[in-house]
């Protein structure tokens, strides 16, 4: 491969590899920015129909705006090579977050589904099916931002058909029944795929395993979804429904669009829902026939009757809905209703305020979808400005809709390493940056390590807020001179010295002035308890440092 694809994107280095194409690390020199770049697989190219159809769902996904997808940049061909550019994702993927933490608690499990669910929402919005909802196609930014990716890319692979229709087969773990057997895909497939995520991420791992993709895709169509609270109880029943729904067998009783299953996550987790019923769903005609005591021969003969009183109703309601129409349609062409729906253009908003943005769209009557505002740290948007829009600049849209917006809430800052720096130089360089530093102190042997920090509860790259008093602990190694003491406060003055001796630490007790104290004040401190100490115990202390610990304290009668 050249060095080059595009004349513009210079390859790095191979980051991945699949059944369908390749990807790169790139550097795009126009733009000075790492991207992906995905590259069709020459004997995908030779298949007429399998170029046709990368070219143009490429097309389609390049007209995706959500921030929970991620962003394709450009598409084209350098001679024989077909590719996509994409967003870059530093980080990992969903299936390496499972594999790392097992399951995820169940409420960052739900904020994670909503965020995916949201970018399915965006593309079935564009009348694209992913067709290849897994985990391991969801990217995690270091911030924690989820991004669906390989869009349109799966619908290019003849090898992954399982039939010469148009049904496509992902990965058969996440595979909706009906692609198993032949039919074509659909969103309600997208949904199955997205409720077998979430219940992987509930439990660590997919519900149903077998020695060959064959074995598993037959027990996707006959066995049930093991019930993700019997094995984790504490999941609310509510959340439980959700991936009953998305994941039924039947798509008629699957959630019918990934509005419907935003609408669930939404309040799955509010109080009032917490103890929902556990959804079931209904029997056939037959089976509650016969649990009415109803035999089937019985309703046939009453059935035939109410078909000929139903004829005539229907023939009445004919002529009615036919006198309607053709009013409607006179009143069409005399112009009195009708006359086409209005569209417009959706203007760029980007880098605006809101407020600026409610200002032009007022112009175009439309509107800022102000219950659907989302905020987000950025790296490049200043706070308050406007990161992008849904529907997107120059969208046609029609007059009247209300436009969706991502606002910055600040540009993040990322934590650096402070691993082996000196712990109090990493103290004070932390706090210099608004983090509230919390120590912990352990021993070691390893004289190269006293006196550094040996962990950090938050890893180096973690992007922060830093306008908000962020929380940050450090474990660091004591050095041969320091020794920590415990806390004193409210221990007898007996058991503090007897502490002190321990230690061969000398100690003083000092009667305190206890004549301004309120009674309240007393009660709290206790007699002949200690008070206070000098220095302040329960932290690090310099041996050198240590000549005398003055106990303060006071007695009864005093």
């Amino acid at each position: 491969m050249s060095e080059y694809i595009g004349n513009r994107y210079r390859i790095v280095k191979l980051i991945g590899r699949g059944g369908m194409a390749d990807v790169y690390l790139a550097f795009d020199e126009i733009l000075k920015r790492d991207v992906a770049v995905k590259i069709l697989k020459s004997d995908m190219a030779d298949d007429d129909l399998a170029l046709e159809r990368f070219k143009r769902e490429a097309g389609a996904v390049t007209k995706l705006s959500h921030p929970n997808i991620v962003d394709v940049y450009d598409v084209g061909d350098d001679g024989d090579r077909h590719y996509i550019v994409m967003e870059y994702v530093k980080g990992y993927t969903l299936k390496q977050l499972i594999k790392k933490r097992g399951p995820i608690p169940y409420k960052e499990a739900v904020w994670m589904i909503k965020q995916l669910a949201g970018a399915l929402m965006e593309a079935h919005r564009n009348n694209l099916i992913h067709r290849d909802v897994k985990s391991q196609n969801v990217l995690i930014k270091d911030d924690g931002t989820i991004k669906l990716s390989d869009f349109g890319i799966a619908l290019a692979s003849g090898s992954m058909q399982i039939t010469h229709k148009d049904s496509v087969i992902g990965s058969v773990h996440y595979l909706a029944p009906e692609l198993s057997k032949g039919k074509h895909a659909t969103m309600q497939s997208d949904i199955y795929s997205l409720g077998i995520v979430f219940y992987e991420l509930l439990t660590g791992d997919v519900p149903f395993k077998a020695d060959t993709p064959v074995q598993v895709a037959l027990r996707h169509i006959k066995e049930e979804i093991p019930s993700v609270r019997s094995i984790n109880p504490e999941i609310p029943q509510s959340v439980e429904n959700i991936i009953i729904r998305a994941t039924a067998k039947n798509p008629q009783n699957r959630y019918k669009n990934i509005a419907l299953m935003i609408q669930d996550l939404n309040v799955c987790l509010k109080k009032e829902h917490r103890n929902d019923p556990k959804v079931k769903f209904g029997s056939t005609d037959n089976k509650t026939a016969k649990k009415n005591n109803v035999h089937i021969s019985d309703l046939s003969d009453s059935n035939s009757k109410k078909k000929r009183s139903a004829f005539s109703v229907m023939f009445l309601i004919s002529i009615s809905l036919l006198s309607i129409i053709i009013l409607l349609l006179v009143l069409f062409l005399s112009g009195v209703i009708g006359g086409g729906t209005k569209t417009v253009k959706v203007p760029d908003l980007r880098n605006m305020t809101v407020q600026e943005a409610k200002d032009i769209l007022a112009e175009k009557n439309l509107e800022v979808d102000d219950s659907r505002i989302t905020w987000i740290l950025s790296d490049d948007i200043e706070k308050d400005l406007i990161i992008s829009s849904n529907p997107a600049a120059d969208e046609e849209v029609e007059i009247g809709t209300k436009v969706k917006i991502t606002v910055s809430n600040g540009l993040y800052s990322i934590l650096g390493n402070y691993v082996g720096m000196d712990y109090l130089a990493a103290e004070q360089q932390l706090q210099s940056l608004n983090f509230k530093v919390k120590k912990t102190a352990v021993e070691t042997s390893d004289d190269e390590q006293k006196g550094k920090v040996i962990e950090q509860s938050l890893e180096p790259g973690y992007k922060y807020d830093s306008s908000l008093n962020n929380e940050i602990t450090i474990k660091y190694a004591l050095s041969n001179n320091e020794i920590v003491l415990a806390d004193l406060i409210g221990w007898s003055i007996k058991d503090a010295g007897n502490y002190l001796e321990e230690n061969n630490i000398d100690y003083e007790l000092v009667k305190e002035d206890i004549s301004d104290f309120t009674e309240e004040e007393l009660n709290n401190a206790g007699a002949d308890t200690v008070i206070k100490t000098d220095p302040v115990l329960g932290m690090s202390i310099d041996k050198d440092t240590i000549d005398t610990v003055k106990i303060y304290y006071y007695s009864k009668g005093e």
